[in-house]
């Protein structure tokens, strides 16, 4: 695969020779292309029967603090977006109805960006993206098929094939609390009179974090070339993102957020902390961060190249896709006293005296490239539609660890010894057809979607805890079929019904087949979802309402349990299920007052399964049977709100234009646990206040923001919460239960600003 860029710089002379150059007026067949087929297949479409939102340019605009690209979601129905570093900037994540990232499916212009092995997304590695996003569609449960990993909870769709007609560009620069700094330079050149454009990107964040030493050090660049023929177009598009981030991922112990300096030593001293962690525990409070040693950093590239395809034949249009994206990077650890036998050296003597441990700096290292191509048609008749799709892709993944210094190890080949080494391949092919069939009076629309997905995996070599990694391609052979229906009723030109029910199917991901103990192979899942919605859109407002009962058969969940070198193990529960209501409402009171609304009443349910409890004082295993618990993660209620003053908007729109908005967001209490026990993360509600100062000026005849002024005031009601947590528990003979609840507290008050301008 390390030789797939070469495939799309050797096509392009022959796309620029193969076509006819587009006429200086785009015709109406070129304005389909303006969203590629790439994009448009994995879309929701406007009687889509689920629930869909989809945020433009000018609204991401109004989201991007500068902040991970979860953030700009966060005021979606059902969105709880978390910070390791509290403040937004480094890694983050988000749950939508509960599900975490590695059960949403998120593509970047049709192209799965989901990592193939953990299944997760991390935001992380692509730096400053809602800068270089003309969209973002989120689609709850299961969605429409794609063409990649099947949704399992929700999907995310990313568009950045968007053209400008007209040369241009803009520059900004930010900065806020925290000593964060941002600045982007984009760019434009127009579209030619041979139908060639090209656009970029670059970007930088740079930010001390809020949590003590959670720094980041974030860069990415964006390029696209575009090209438009009667009746197609293409389009070669690069963006590349690299973080170096100082690890923040251990969390703040429970005894800081509610003891005393006492309290905090007596427990540092029994889990082993150092005397510096624990005065640092003293001094930072809510700022504690575990990891001390100046570079426990987390340093990742990775590039995405696409090539886009597409053409009109007749009444067909026609789309051909490939993609190639590379990663490599690792994350550093210093480790005090680990045995030599464990990065398989022998012990080192010193004149009489024999040492078998030492202190030591480890890198663990991810290389891996994941490559494919997408082909689809769509046919489209004065009242049905045909969409038709398939895609092939792979991907490898070598996983491996260096020391990089040792106190003692002599017998250390050399300054980069590897310890461990292992290959992960894996490869996705799949297809799917939807049709779409209107009455004759256009009120009734039925949607059939039929998916077809095979997933084959293979991993061989040793883990990082010497284990041998042996997982043969028939113990992670998956073929699923994934069928869809939907019928929306349009009552009148402002009201509509919808209902659907969906089949999803999600392969186990990589620590599942290798963490398992031998023999223990996991099933994949399966969801069944069911949506039923009522919309209404008038000039003056909108409200909707979605109801969903998503059911699992054979959910992958923790239950405590581990292997035989400690790393946790998820496994299959029979039945488990979420089920909710979803309330959306938006009212513009005048011209000057607009008003949203959004909240998510909701109940999880996992009908049985089997705790796993250690006994650390004779090591034995406790295993309690639960019923009827809630899933962790799941809070019940969710809401938000958010109140837009257009506080100065003169007549003639050339005129200095002010908007102020205030949002806030309440997420309730979640367990952090499967069993609905102590380990509880508390409510919480934060508020947002924005002010947007817009200078406008006139250009080629049509007004636009050449000066913008956005100041954002983030938890401005200084709220102490945590948005995310973990826990785990323990015996320590029979009488001694312990539960260890772990939290990632986040930024008090704190400011974030942007100021743009436009040439």
């Amino acid at each position: 695969m390390r030789y797939a860029p070469l495939f799309f710089l050797l096509m392009l002379p022959f796309v620029a020779a193969a076509q006819t150059p587009v006429n200086t007026a785009v015709s109406d067949t070129l304005s389909r292309f303006l969203e590629p087929a790439a994009v448009t297949a994995v879309r929701a479409t406007e009687r889509a029967p689920f629930a869909a939102e989809t945020l433009d340019a000018a609204e991401i605009a109004d989201r991007n603090t500068g902040q991970d690209l979860p953030y700009v979601l966060r005021y979606t129905p059902s969105v709880v977006v978390t910070s390791d570093a509290g403040a937004g900037v480094g890694y983050t994540g988000l749950r939508i109805r509960g599900t975490d990232a590695t059960r949403i499916n998120v593509t970047l212009n049709g192209i799965p960006v989901n990592d193939s092995e953990s299944q997760a997304v991390f935001w992380v590695n692509m730096p400053d993206l809602a800068s270089g996003t003309d969209d973002i569609q989120v689609q709850r449960g299961v969605g429409t098929s794609t063409l990649g990993a099947g949704a399992f909870g929700a999907t995310i769709s990313l568009n950045t094939l968007g053209m400008s007609e007209e040369a241009g560009g803009s520059m900004m620069v930010g900065g806020g609390s925290f000593q964060t700094f941002r600045t982007n330079l984009q760019w434009s050149s127009g579209r030619s009179k041979s139908g060639w454009a090209a656009e970029g990107r670059v970007s930088a964040v740079n930010s001390d974090g809020w949590v003590d030493r959670a720094s980041s050090a974030l860069s990415s660049f964006q390029l696209a070339l575009h090209r438009a023929w009667d009746g197609g177009g293409m389009t070669y598009t690069i963006l590349s993102g690299n973080e170096r981030t100082y690890q923040s991922w251990w969390g703040v112990p429970e005894v800081v957020l509610g003891g005393d300096r006492a309290e905090m030593e007596a427990w540092g001293l029994a889990n082993g902390y150092s005397v510096q962690q624990i005065e640092e525990m003293k001094t930072y409070g809510r700022r504690f961060n575990y990891y001390n040693y100046e570079d426990e950093v987390d340093n990742y590239g990775q590039d995405h190249q696409q090539l886009h395809l597409e053409q009109q034949w007749r009444d067909w249009r026609f789309s051909v896709t490939g993609h190639f994206t590379h990663g490599e990077g690792y994350f550093e650890q210093f480790k005090a006293g680990d045995d030599l036998a464990d990065y398989n050296l022998p012990d080192v003597v010193l004149g009489g005296d024999t040492v078998s441990s030492t202190d030591l700096v480890r890198r663990r290292w991810l290389e891996n490239d994941f490559a494919g191509g997408v082909i689809g048609a769509e046919r489209r008749w004065d009242r049905a539609a045909l969409t038709l799709g398939g895609a092939w892709n792979g991907y490898e993944g070598l996983h491996f660890g260096q020391l990089t210094w040792a106190r003692y190890a002599s017998a250390a080949p050399d300054p980069n010894y590897w310890y461990y080494e292992s290959l992960g391949v894996k490869t996705d092919h799949n297809a799917f057809a939807r049709f779409v069939q209107r009455s004759k009076n256009g009120r009734l629309q039925a949607q059939g979607e039929l998916q077809y997905r095979g997933v084959r995996y293979t991993a061989n070599g040793t883990d990082n805890d010497q284990q041998v990694i042996d997982v043969p391609r028939d113990s992670a052979t998956f073929d699923f079929l994934n069928p869809k229906l939907g019928l929306d009723y349009r009552l009148n030109d402002e009201e509509r019904f919808f209902f659907s029910v969906a089949v999803a199917h999600k392969e186990p991901g990589r620590n599942d087949f290798v963490d398992a103990p031998a023999g223990a192979a996991n099933r994949a899942e399966r969801l069944t979802d069911f949506e039923f919605g009522w919309r209404r859109n008038t000039d003056t407002y909108a409200w909707g309402l979605t109801a969903y009962h998503m059911a699992y058969k054979d959910q992958l969940i923790p239950t405590g349990a581990l292997n035989d070198v400690g790393a946790a193990l998820r496994q299959n529960v029979p039945k488990s299920s979420r089920t909710g209501v979803e309330m959306e409402f938006g009212w513009q009171v005048s011209d000057a007052v607009e008003i949203g609304a959004q909240a998510t009443l909701a109940g999880s349910r996992i009908e049985t399964f089997t705790e796993i409890i250690y006994d650390y004082l004779d090591y034995t295993t406790v295993e309690i049977d639960h019923q009827n618990t809630q899933i962790a993660f799941s809070p019940r209620v969710l809401w938000g709100g958010q109140l837009l003053w257009h506080a100065v908007r003169p007549a003639d729109a050339t005129q200095p234009k002010l908007d102020l908005e205030w949002a806030t967001q309440h997420v309730g209490e979640q367990y952090m646990d499967n069993t609905g026990k102590a380990a509880l993360l508390p409510a919480y509600t934060v508020s947002q206040l924005r002010a947007s100062l817009h200078l406008p000026t006139s250009k080629n005849g049509e007004v636009v923001d050449r000066t913008r002024l956005d100041v954002w005031v983030e938890n401005a009601l200084n709220a102490e919460y945590s948005a995310n947590g973990y826990s785990y528990s323990y015996f320590y003979g029979p009488d001694v239960y312990t539960i260890e609840n772990f939290y990632y507290p986040q930024a008090g008050r704190h400011i974030n600003l942007a100021l743009t301008y436009t040439f």
